[in-house]
C-alpha cells in the first residue's frame, strides 16, 4: 500500500456543512474503534492540501490495526475547492463517506449566519447580500452536484447518504447502519447520542473582539491540534461555551426577505434540482439498505411551491 493511502482516512463526514455533522462526528469520535483526529475538520484535501501528508499524518494517533482515522471536513463539498474529492478519492480510495442532506435553503441560511456570527469571518450583514458576494453557501446546498461526484469516487457501497432528521432524530435507527457498513462494534454507541449532544453546533457570537483575536492567533500558528489534545473536546467545548453567547438569529423566511427576485429564482431553482438529486439517491439506498429514508427527506423537503412559499 502507498504511503498516501496509509496516510488518507477510514471514515469521512464529507459535508454538508450544519446539517448535523459536528454531533454526528461526536458521536463517532467516543468510539474506541475510532481515531477522531486532533482537529474536528483537518480540511487537508481542500484548503491545507499543501501542507503535506506528513502534517495530515501527525493529526492523528500511530496507525494500528482496527483502528478507523476520522475526517470530518465540509470543506471538502465546497465550491471553491473543486478538487477536493479527487484528492480525497486518490489518497484513500477504500475511505466510507457519510454525506447529510438537509433542506437546501434552511442550510444556506444556517451556513451563513454561522460564518456571519460565530466565525466574523462573513462582512455581509443579510443574506442576499452575501448571495451576491460569494458562491460559498449556495454551493453547498447543490446536492445535484455533490451527489454524482461522491457516487462516482465512492461508489453505493462505500457512500451514506443520510437526511437531516434522521440525524437529529433517528440516531438508534443511524448508527446500526454505519456499524453494518464500516465494521466498528455496535455496543460502544449505546448512549452516545446523549453525550454527543453537547456538540451540536447553534448559531453563537465571540463575546468580545479579544477573545476572537486571540482564538485567531492560535489557529494561525497552528496550536490549535495541541490545544485540543490537550483539554480534551469536553473541556473545550465548556472554553466555546464560556467564550460565546447566544445569537438570536433570523428565521429562514426573515432572511428571504433581504433577497432580490432573482436571487429568490435562482434559489427556487437550487431548492428544486437539490430536492430532487437527494430524495433520487436516497430512495435507490433505501431499496439497497432496506431504509426508509427518502421518506423523512421527502417530509422535510415538500415539492417545490411558488415564489413566496415559507420554505
Amino acid at each position: 500500500m502507498s504511503a498516501a493511502v496509509e496516510v488518507g482516512p477510514d471514515l469521512v463526514i464529507a459535508g454538508a456543512a450544519r446539517s448535523g455533522t459536528s454531533f454526528l462526528a461526536s458521536v463517532l469520535g467516543q468510539h474506541p474503534q475510532v481515531d477522531p483526529c486532533a482537529v474536528k475538520e483537518p480540511n487537508y484535501f481542500s484548503r491545507e492540501h499543501d501542507r503535506g501528508p506528513g502534517w495530515y499524518d501527525g493529526l492523528f494517533t500511530p496507525r494500528r490495526p482496527g483502528k478507523m482515522r476520522l475526517d470530518a471536513s465540509m470543506s471538502y463539498t465546497y465550491a471553491h475547492f473543486p478538487d477536493a474529492l479527487d484528492h480525497l478519492a486518490d489518497a484513500a480510495p477504500d475511505a466510507f463517506v457519510v454525506y447529510a442532506v438537509r433542506h437546501p435553503v434552511a442550510r444556506l441560511v444556517s451556513h451563513m449566519q454561522l460564518h456571519r456570527d460565530y466565525f466574523r469571518n462573513e462582512s455581509a450583514r443579510t443574506l442576499g447580500e452575501a448571495l451576491r458576494s460569494t458562491d460559498i453557501y449556495a454551493g453547498a446546498s447543490d446536492y445535484a452536484h455533490w451527489l454524482p461526484r461522491l457516487e462516482k469516487h465512492f461508489g453505493p457501497d462505500r457512500l451514506l447518504v443520510v437526511p437531516f432528521p434522521v440525524v437529529t432524530k433517528r440516531l438508534d435507527e443511524l448508527l446500526p447502519v454505519l456499524s453494518a457498513a464500516t465494521g466498528l462494534a455496535t455496543e460502544p454507541f449505546t448512549d452516545a447520542g446523549e453525550t454527543a449532544g453537547r456538540h451540536r453546533n447553534q448559531v453563537v457570537e465571540v463575546k468580545s473582539s479579544g477573545i476572537l483575536a486571540g482564538r485567531r492567533l492560535v489557529r494561525r500558528w497552528g496550536l490549535y491540534p495541541a490545544l485540543r489534545r490537550t483539554l480534551g473536546p469536553e473541556r473545550l467545548r465548556k472554553v466555546r461555551d464560556w467564550s460565546t453567547r447566544p445569537v438570536e438569529t433570523e428565521s429562514v423566511t426573515t432572511a428571504l426577505a433581504t433577497c432580490d427576485d432573482e436571487q429568490h429564482g435562482r434559489l427556487e431553482e437550487l431548492y428544486a434540482s437539490a430536492r430532487l438529486a437527494a430524495a433520487t439517491s436516497l430512495r435507490a439506498q433505501d431499496v439497497r439498505l432496506g431504509l426508509s429514508w427518502a421518506e423523512a427527506w421527502e417530509q422535510e423537503c415538500p415539492a417545490p411551491g411558488v415564489r413566496g412559499t415559507d420554505w
